[in-house]
């Protein structure tokens, strides 16, 4: 098979997240640069926010299709509503499937995989986008016999997929960025405002395993310190809880004194312009499946302090602009002051800025084609 012979081949995608989060913005980014190598795209998805992957990929060009699917819980109601979705859905892409005759079906996401009918993912080669390690136990094992191939994002991301289902092909992809777009970022106008010394960026939506408390508990300890500096937490409310959740960091904040270094921001369109002010970006969660806006502040030159573990010490390994910790106020105290020198921050921005260079685009997409060949050769189909 010749893999540059792909003209006029189709894909067809399936989000099924009803918000525009980092795998839809990778997916964005994968449409888009499948489409310059001569794939045919057709989306379904239920992302229709500003900007989202609905709205990107009619600008494209593609054939979209819009889901009506949520985010599941955990609870009574959200098996209903995934039993509910499941069908309604799989009647969507089995539809889909029927009028765009896909050469395979790109499922961005384990939830998305689970709701590809098995009698499609039989006939038409199925690859499993995975983003996820915080995901139900036995959640794989309704994909396993339709799962012709996984695209993980990281390496801790495929050791699980190891783990729990040896014997289906992995493929390791790391999350492509448009890194052009990325450094011409303008600092955010208000992003310095009443800053005294260093801004300190935490990027991350409003849920708990983003580990903000421990962010904010380690600013009070360098606040205790005596170091000089200013914070912002940058998420987006994507649930109900997140507004409690919200609440309770603000009264965190005002607790540890705080109230004048911290401030929270929930109405971004970007993060990118948070990202360009600040001088060290924090990523503390310890289950990071990849960490993109890790990347994104290499990509602007701005050191990282991560916990170990995940997506994040993938990254950042053996990377001089990147410091990883364990998962305590006081290491990440230290560690963040060690770059609150403006000196050791500009000597770590060319090591920041080379190895965000790993993550462009064109390299993601590249390896997804290849995982297509191996996918379709597989199968036994021939371009």
């Amino acid at each position: 098979m010749d893999r540059h012979d792909i003209t006029g081949r189709r894909v067809l995608f399936v989000d099924c997240a009803p918000f525009t989060g980092g795998a839809q913005n990778s997916l964005i980014t994968l449409v888009e640069g499948l489409a310059a190598r001569g794939w045919q795209n057709a989306v379904l998805t239920a992302d229709r926010s500003p900007g989202g992957v609905c709205v990107r990929c009619r600008e494209m060009g593609c054939a979209v299709h819009e889901l009506d699917t949520r985010h599941w819980r955990l609870s009574p109601a959200g098996v209903l509503r995934f039993a509910y979705d499941r069908l309604t859905a799989g009647r969507a892409i089995a539809a889909a499937a029927r009028l765009h005759a896909p050469c395979l079906v790109h499922a961005n996401t384990v939830r998305a995989a689970l709701l590809v009918p098995g009698a499609l993912a039989r006939e038409i080669p199925l690859v499993v986008h995975d983003r996820d390690l915080r995901l139900p136990r036995g959640a794989l094992r309704p994909i396993r016999r339709g799962g012709r191939r996984v695209i993980a994002i990281s390496r801790c991301v495929a050791h699980k997929w190891q783990a729990e289902a040896p014997g289906i092909p992995v493929d390791i992809v790391g999350n492509g960025f448009d890194l052009v777009a990325i450094r011409a970022s303008a600092p955010h106008p208000e992003g310095r405002r009443g800053v005294d010394g260093p801004l300190l960026a935490l990027v991350a939506d409003l849920v708990p395993w983003k580990n903000h408390a421990l962010f904010l508990e380690a600013l009070a300890q360098l606040r205790r310190n005596g170091a000089p500096f200013g914070a912002v937490i940058v998420g987006r409310k994507r649930s109900r809880e997140a507004h409690s959740y919200l609440a309770d960091l603000r009264q965190q904040a005002a607790d540890l004194g705080l109230d004048d270094r911290v401030r929270f921001v929930t109405d971004a369109g970007t993060a990118l312009p948070w990202l360009a002010a600040s001088d060290v970006v924090v990523s503390a969660a310890v289950d990071e499946p990849f960490g993109r806006t890790v990347v994104e502040a290499l990509a602007l030159g701005k050191p990282v302090v991560a916990i170990h573990g995940g997506g994040p010490e993938e990254i950042l390994e053996n990377c001089a602009a990147g410091t990883l910790v364990g998962d305590s106020a006081a290491h990440l105290a230290d560690s963040i002051a060690r770059w609150l020198d403006p000196e050791t921050r500009l000597a770590a921005m060319a090591a920041a800025r080379e190895r965000s260079d790993q993550y462009a685009a064109a390299r993601m997409v590249d390896q997804v084609c290849e995982s297509y060949r191996k996918t379709l050769e597989a199968a036994g189909s021939v371009l």
